[in-house]
């Protein structure tokens, strides 16, 4: 029989994980000076960029490419140069297809990168690990209100949140900047940048505005006697407007990444500018936030008897995207036997996630922090470098869970407390968190009706249960267990009714809606 009820449709999903895989991407760069010429290597550093994710039934396809900078010297010693080399990869992970539309977002990080000289090439290799994951949609069609007569409903209220639209754009942000002629530098080697969005505004046209900054630091050769290597350190503003597809929503969340950095010199030695251009991507997202009241059980306790039969819902409710900072300090301690040190000219500091824990509001980071220091020594004007690994923890204030996309990044990486045989590293761990945060409940989709002649259990509801507790303390065995499927709203009535029988170690137990559904007995 058919019960008067209304239904709306509301938005369910889950999140879609690749597992994730490693593998090395390998690349060449070629070296100017002759094969006879001593190399040395100071520093390598790699960024991975995807640039395509393809899916096809259960398969991803990710593609990119590695770009390499290593930091090295030939032939003239003291005079530090950079050599660039980029590789392409393709992997394929392993996905699960989602129930509607899935687009998998892949991730990249590079846990190390090293170089070596071989038959007057430089080597280039960096470990890297890469994963996706997916936001899959499913719409659900609940029961938000009963309408029968006698119908006792008991309902919950879902907060829930929706991505409505969105979209991404890319483009160049160019800065100049004097350096001091004290510098003395001939040469911009390395550039790294990190972008932290400051601001969102959407407008009424279908586009969003996002500003912000980006940091910049540059490594710079120089012609100081006893310092090949200096350091600058940039500021360069953004604003990105992103055309957005779908509907405006009711927030808009934005996130800013940079991909790579270029930089070069002009001007005269005294009088050097720098120019500066960053390669940024901004993707925002337009959410939709809203209360909807659902059923979640559903008594008569007169009359007909209505039957709900429902599922367990896994929804969206809130999306994380956002970017926080912690200082630290590294002790380098130098082994014995190697060079003491002089001047420090360059630190640098590359952070590896290991595993990370949420804990009292905050997200404790596990890290493996690679640092390189390369300084003048005290008996000789040729530059040397030191490596060392050491773990590390941090907690981050941020709402981060363990399982979002966590990226970390080093900023202002500064040495001080300089001795002969140590250094102190200060440095700036960034985090950059993004995820989406899912709640479950059991929603009822249908209620069907049971005539009342059909199982009449008297004017209280309880006519059966009364049988049922007279007649089976008398069928079992001592020992013996009963259970008994009860409405929502019965715990108590029949507890003391099993319990005036003679029955013990009365126990309810809960439905995955967290309602009163089975009392459980035992007889002496």
């Amino acid at each position: 029989m058919s019960v008067r009820m209304k239904k709306e449709l509301i938005e369910g999903g889950m999140q879609l994980r690749a597992a994730p895989q490693q593998f090395a991407v390998e690349a060449e760069a070629a070296l100017p000076g002759g094969l006879r010429d001593e190399v040395r290597l100071f520093y390598t550093e790699a960024q991975a960029e995807p640039v395509q994710a393809e899916a096809v039934g259960n398969r991803l396809t990710v593609s990119g490419r590695v770009n390499f900078r290593a930091l090295y010297a030939q032939g003239d010693l003291t005079r530090v140069r950079c050599a660039e080399g980029s590789g392409d990869f393709s992997r394929v992970l392993t996905i699960t297809p989602g129930e509607g539309s899935a687009a998998y977002t892949p991730h990249c990080e590079i846990t190390s990168a090293t170089a070596r000289v071989f038959n007057g090439r430089l080597l280039l290799r960096a470990e890297m690990n890469v994963t996706a994951q997916a936001d899959a949609a499913r719409q659900v069609n609940a029961v938000t209100q009963v309408e029968e007569d006698g119908a006792q409903v008991l309902s919950q209220t879902l907060e829930l949140q929706q991505c409505v639209g969105g979209g991404e754009s890319s483009g160049l942000i160019r800065g100049e900047f004097e350096l001091a002629p004290a510098l003395q530098v001939e040469e911009a080697l390395l550039a790294g940048a990190d972008a932290r969005v400051e601001d969102i505004i959407g407008g009424a046209d279908g586009r969003a505005t996002v500003t912000g900054t980006i940091d910049l630091t540059v490594c710079h050769a120089s012609r100081m006697p006893g310092r090949p290597l200096v350091y600058t350190q940039h500021s360069m503003p953004f604003e990105q407007t992103v055309t957005l597809s779908g509907e405006m929503g009711d927030a808009l969340s934005a996130s800013a990444q940079t991909t790579d950095a270029a930089v070069a010199l002009e001007g005269k030695e005294d009088e050097r500018i720098l120019r500066a251009e960053v390669s940024l991507k901004v993707g925002v997202q337009a959410l939709r936030e809203q209360r909807q009241s659902v059923v979640a059980d559903v008594f008569a306790s007169a009359g007909d008897q209505l039957i709900p039969s429902g599922e367990r819902v896994t929804y969206r409710s809130a999306s994380v995207n956002e970017q926080t900072a912690e200082s630290g300090r590294l002790q380098m301690i130098l082994p014995e036997g190697t060079p003491r040190i002089k001047t420090v000219l360059a630190a640098f500091v590359q952070p590896v996630l290991v595993g990370a824990s949420a804990q009292g509001g905050k997200l404790n980071a596990d890290m493996l922090l690679r640092a390189t220091l390369i300084y003048m020594t005290e008996d000789s004007g040729i530059p040397v470098a030191y490596t060392a690994e050491e773990p590390a923890r941090m907690a981050f204030a941020a709402d981060a869970q363990p399982e979002d996309v966590l990226t970390l990044s080093a900023l202002r990486v500064e040495p001080s407390a300089v001795a002969g045989d140590r250094a102190e590293i200060r440095y700036v761990i960034s985090l950059r968190a993004e995820g989406t945060r899912y709640g479950q409940a059991f929603v009822v989709t249908e209620v069907a009706q049971e005539p009342a002649m059909a199982l009449e259990a008297g004017e209280d509801g309880l006519v059966f249960y009364k049988a049922i507790a007279e007649h089976y303390q008398k069928a079992l065995r001592p020992g013996g267990a009963l259970a008994l499927e009860i409405g929502w709203q019965q715990r108590e009535a029949v507890t003391a009714l099993l319990a005036a029988n003679g029955w013990t170690e009365i126990v309810c137990r809960k439905d995955f809606g967290g309602n009163d559904r089975c009392v459980m007995a035992r007889k002496q």
